[in-house]
């Protein structure tokens, strides 16, 4: 770091040498340098190089430093902002046809789905990036592909699998002799061994790790690698030392300013305090834990929400500069229309009076113009409005809704916690509290699910992805989670759907709309009755019933969700709704190209219809 230091100093004494592409090449190198050390270090640089290259046109100089630049944002964790470096890093990287920087843009990127679960668009990435980092020989990122992928195969809990290709990435450094990448490897295959529950054998490869590591500038692979170590402490019981561990990694991990390591390390010092019962320790670190898991939720919105702001009142102001540009435009045609009539009466009257009359007539169909797009406007303004009220007073009459039905839970949680810190109740009611604590989370998390979900589809628009759906297997999950609370109510549960049907559609969104369909059905059902899921292709679509012998919906509770309004019930053992699951299954459906309906008698069930385009 020192010595490309010394030369930055070095080339800066020469005249233009901000045209000096190896110049550029250096500050890239630097901001390298700086990975997993500085963020702010890894963005000094990273902005000089980019300005630079752009410059002079330098697209490969362009490239690494978007790159870089995403890295920061990494550490950092802005996944907005890094997603969106790399990619551009990827588009000028195919634009000058540089394999090089297209295979390591696409790692990145890849790396990046894997952090947000889309394995199925990684792994083709990491795939040809390999293909090309084998055939220039660059084994070090051979050596990172081959952990990339092992990464996202531990991700899918498909350790053997993982472990394989750590093997090989693991082989790849032997023969590289590099004792850093050996060390990383054997870190990497110490996480699998941790989440295989062998914890022996992973503390043994994290503290190796840790000695190396302490050696090193690595700062952000020592404050993980500590992390783990204190986890590791933990599970095996030597709380004194979990605790040693985990107050190094908080610390590690404020130095390199990591959110995400930060929040880890409160999760784990919370873990270990309430292990040691020391309880004021531990809801100081849960405390720390969940505000800073919600400030990064709150700060990603409030970007959104300021940048939707920004956009709406730049066009506005752009509206009103054209507006009153226009009018000038048409004033000033007036004046220099007014100028050549009172030369013409000067010279003849006659054209004078043409001209006019010409004139009048123009300015007449031109104001009957104007007039009829200003009433069209102004018709179309108040139909906007119009919806827009009562879209507003249908969210205020939802939200109202939820804070009630969150306001009972939380206060409920907040008085059992009491009565539990008074230590005022007999173990019998202290199971009773249990059961109808666990009761009211678990209303309030699908409650806050299916808020998420509404709440995603608002803000940020529908954003489809369709993949080909086994119905048959997706409607088995969902049976599965809700396996206990139908055994408790005794209700019948039957996957009727043929094995072999496939629809096409947003994955995420087909199972939040039958999850919700099969948790109103349990909701309705009394003990005895039955759920069933049924299927059949019309077309080229296919149609799935979910249907119940529950006690079925009245005419008034049926027209109002026909007419999209929200609906909240109690069921048959006082389960409560916001009324969010129906407007997410109507949402949903149309989004995928299909529709939703609903049949239903009072006292004999009720049917749950919705189409999705089939597999072809």
């Amino acid at each position: 770091m020192a010595r490309l230091q010394q030369v930055i100093h070095e080339k800066q004494g020469r005249k233009d040498f901000q045209k000096d592409t190896s110049y550029i090449d250096v500050l890239d190198s630097l901001a390298y340098a700086y990975y997993r050390i500085s963020a702010d270090s890894i963005l000094f640089y990273s902005n000089k190089a980019l300005g630079y290259s752009k410059a002079i046109g330098y697209g490969k100089g362009e490239s690494v430093s978007l790159r870089q630049m995403g890295n920061a944002y990494k550490l950092i964790g802005n996944y907005g902002n890094m997603l969106s470096s790399y990619r551009q890093s990827l588009s000028v990287a195919e634009k000058i046809g540089d394999s090089t920087c297209i295979a390591k843009a696409s790692i990145n990127i890849a790396m990046a789905y894997t952090d947000i679960g889309k394995y199925d668009e990684a792994l083709p990435l990491l795939t040809t990036a390999g293909r090309i980092f084998r055939a220039i020989k660059d084994s070090l990122d051979v050596d990172k592909t081959l952990v990339s992928i092992g990464a996202i195969w531990l991700r899918r809990e498909d350790y053997d699998k993982a472990l394989q290709y750590y093997q090989q990435a693991l082989q790849v450094a032997e023969a590289m002799k590099s004792e850093y990448l050996i060390t990383v490897n054997k870190d990497v295959m110490g996480e699998v061994l941790f989440v295989k529950g062998r914890y022996k054998e992973a503390l043994a490869n994290f503290l190796s790790s840790l000695d190396y590591f302490s050696h090193t500038d690595d700062k952000m692979r020592k404050t993980k690698t500590t992390s783990y170590t204190a986890r590791a402490y933990f599970y095996l019981k030597n709380y004194d030392l979990a605790l040693k561990y985990a107050l190094q990694s908080l610390e590690f991990a404020s130095q390199i300013r990591s959110t995400d390591q930060v929040r880890d390390a409160d999760k784990v010092l919370e873990d270990i305090y309430e292990a040691k019962a020391d309880y004021r320790n531990a809801l100081k670190y849960s405390k720390l834990y969940t505000d800073l898991s919600d400030s990064l939720f709150n700060d990603e919105m409030k970007k959104k929400t300021e940048r939707l702001e920004a956009k709406y009142e730049y066009e506005k102001k752009e509206a009103l500069l054209k507006a009153e540009q226009a009018r000038k435009d048409v004033l000033h045609r007036q004046i220099v229309q007014k100028n050549e009539s009172e030369i013409f009466i000067a010279g003849l009257l006659i054209v004078f009076l043409t001209v006019l009359t010409v004139i009048l007539f123009r300015s007449r169909a031109a104001k009957q113009r104007t007039n009829r797009m200003l009433e069209a406007k102004n018709e179309e303004i108040e139909h906007q409005a119009v919806l827009l009220l009562l879209n507003n007073q249908e969210k205020d009459k939802l939200f109202s809704i939820i804070a009630h039905d969150l306001k009972g839970p939380m206060h409920s949680l907040k008085n059992m916690l009491g009565f539990l810190k008074e230590n005022s109740l007999s173990e019998e009611q202290i199971d009773m509290m249990i059961e109808e604590l666990s009761h009211n989370v678990g209303y309030s998390a699908e409650l806050v699910n299916n808020l998420l979900s509404w709440a995603s589809s608002q803000l940020n628009g529908m954003v489809v992805s369709p993949v080909v759906l086994p119905m048959h297997e997706i409607a088995d999950e969902i049976f599965h989670l809700f396996a206990k609370r139908a055994a408790d109510k005794q209700i019948r549960l039957k996957n009727q759907l043929d094995p072999g049907l496939l629809g096409y559609a947003d994955k995420n969104m087909i199972q939040v709309l039958i999850r919700n369909l099969i948790g109103n059905a349990v909701k309705f059902c009394r003990q005895g009755d039955t759920i069933t899921i049924q299927g059949k292709t019309i077309g080229d679509a296919i149609e799935i019933c979910v249907a119940d012998t529950g006690i079925g919906i009245s005419e008034s509770v049926l027209r109002k969700i026909r007419q999209k309004e929200s609906v909240t019930t109690t069921g048959t053992a006082d389960e409560k709704g916001a009324g969010l699951g129906m407007q997410l299954c109507r949402e949903f459906a149309v989004a995928n190209n299909g529709q939703f309906r609903v049949e239903s008698e009072d006292g004999k069930g009720s049917r749950f219809y919705f189409t999705i385009p089939a597999a072809k």
